[in-house]
This record gives structure tokens, C-alpha cells and sequence, in this order.
């Protein structure tokens, strides 16, 4: 298992009919000290950006969530998806600060 930050944007418990339950978490990767997150300018018409990384925790997680957006020490791990792809998934959550996002001028 790894440790990395990340910045995480949504939580939300869902219950099915069916019994089962989990907590939806929408994340970003942060880096250290938020350097995954830089403003990156690129006009090449390709790809720019991060995209939200997402999986389903148990719900009891929910109470780890205690700010958001904020930035968050998660333990990982890697998973082998219904695809028989790697998914990277969170086993653990502590909470580290608040995250506030703010505009810059732009040139």
C-alpha cells in the first residue's frame, strides 16, 4: 500500500435495494504540497489538465470526510476492476487541511 495526498472534491453515501452500500469519493491527486495541481497553459489542442479520479469506499469512511474541498494523507492500494483492469482505490483517509481554490489574473 502507498500513501499519496489528495484533494478531495466529493463524498456521498448511496444505499442500494439490494442491501449493499459504500460512500462514492471524487479526488484529485495533490502531490506533496500541490504540485499536481499547478495551473498548466497549453494551446496545443491536445488533452490539458487532470481528470477526477473516482471510487466506491466503504460508508463508514464518511466520517473520516470531515472538509471539503480539502487535502487529505491516503493509503492506496491497487485492485483488479470487473475489466480485469488495475484500479487504484483508497483503504484509509486522514485528514491534513482545508483546500481553498482561488482565481489568478490571467496575462
Amino acid at each position: 500500500m502507498n500513501k499519496m495526498k489528495i484533494l478531495v472534491t466529493f463524498a456521498n453515501v448511496w444505499k442500494m435495494d439490494t442491501g449493499n452500500s459504500g460512500m462514492t469519493l471524487n479526488y484529485f491527486m495533490f502531490g506533496e504540497n500541490g504540485e499536481l495541481m499547478n495551473p498548466e497553459q497549453n494551446l496545443s489542442g491536445g488533452a490539458v489538465g487532470q481528470q477526477r479520479a473516482k471510487c466506491s469506499v466503504p460508508e463508514d469512511m464518511r466520517n473520516k470526510i470531515t472538509w471539503v474541498p480539502g487535502i487529505y494523507d491516503a493509503t492506496m492500494s491497487m485492485k483488479v476492476g470487473s475489466d480485469g483492469k488495475p484500479v487504484l482505490t483508497v483503504e484509509d483517509l486522514a485528514f491534513v487541511g482545508k483546500a481553498s481554490i482561488r482565481m489568478e489574473a490571467g496575462k
